[in-house]
């Protein structure tokens, strides 16, 4: 069994802002509408999203035995002020993928375990594990929002056939986004669902994005031009504007890179 406070420690040592131990149990279609999502066709023309949609819920399906998902956070911070390219915040920095996936494999040799490194090409939602490992809540604008960052975070994972000695608790904060609406405002293309109050569930599964609409999509996976009835709004390269908008990105600390 891992010592849950051992594993945080390294991943400190390694160099990430937070770790959070989730147990291998699936999702629920109300933590994560995924099915649902689909079937709007909210997914544009992703159709590698329609794809190992049983293994994007349960993580016991990509690894066989998991029994732990390891979820940590790198913090990188605003978009930088000065710059006028259009180039969102992510963006902006060296691409991730590059810095986190070793830094994850790190992780995983100091534990000594076998398992799965995720650093985004992987079948997982990094957003709903991170969440169910405590590490923040899904906002309104789909992304995940920490009480430390905001969202200007990235994300990974390593699922493990290992057992913890302690997992983490949901976010204290988890109901904040169905009391705001900054992010759904924000967006001059209406990409963003609007809420509805009928009940829990209902609340839930309206935090999804239309791709179709979204800013983000058409600059950076798509390569058809924008359809001439949406608003790039400057942006050249993804878009921050749902982010922007959100309360707990106005000040952010903790270590950023």
């Amino acid at each position: 069994m891992l010592n849950s406070a051992d594993i945080k420690r390294m991943a400190a040592e390694v160099g990430f802002d937070a770790c959070g131990i989730a147990r291998a149990d699936a999702l629920t279609d109300e933590e994560y509408p995924l099915r649902t999502w689909l079937a709007r066709g909210w997914h544009a023309e992703l159709q590698y999203m329609e794809r190992n949609v049983e293994k994007r819920m349960d993580p016991r399906l990509l690894v066989e035995g998991a029994r732990s998902v390891i979820c940590v956070v790198s913090a990188y911070g605003p978009p930088d002020p000065d710059r006028t390219d259009g180039v969102a915040a992510y963006a902006q920095r060296r691409e991730y993928h590059e810095v986190m996936k070793p830094m994850l494999q790190e992780l995983k040799a100091r534990l000594g375990i076998d398992g799965k490194v995720c650093c985004d090409t992987v079948p997982i939602s990094d957003k709903h594990w991170a969440a169910r490992a405590g590490l923040g809540w899904i906002g309104r604008h789909t992304l995940l929002v920490t009480p430390q960052w905001g969202s200007w975070v990235n994300l990974g994972e390593i699922v493990t056939t290992e057992e913890c000695s302690e997992y983490s608790e949901h976010s204290e904060y988890s109901d904040f986004c169905s009391k705001c609406g900054r992010c759904v405002a924000a967006c001059p293309n209406q990409a963003l669902a609007p809420l509805k109050q009928s009940s829990n569930q209902a609340i839930k599964q309206s935090y999804m994005l239309n791709l179709n609409r979204c800013t983000a999509y058409y600059t950076t996976h798509h390569q058809r031009p924008m359809p001439t009835d949406l608003d790039a709004h400057g942006y050249t390269c993804g878009c921050d504007l749902c982010q922007l908008a959100c309360p707990f990105n106005q000040k952010v600390g903790g270590k950023i890179k």
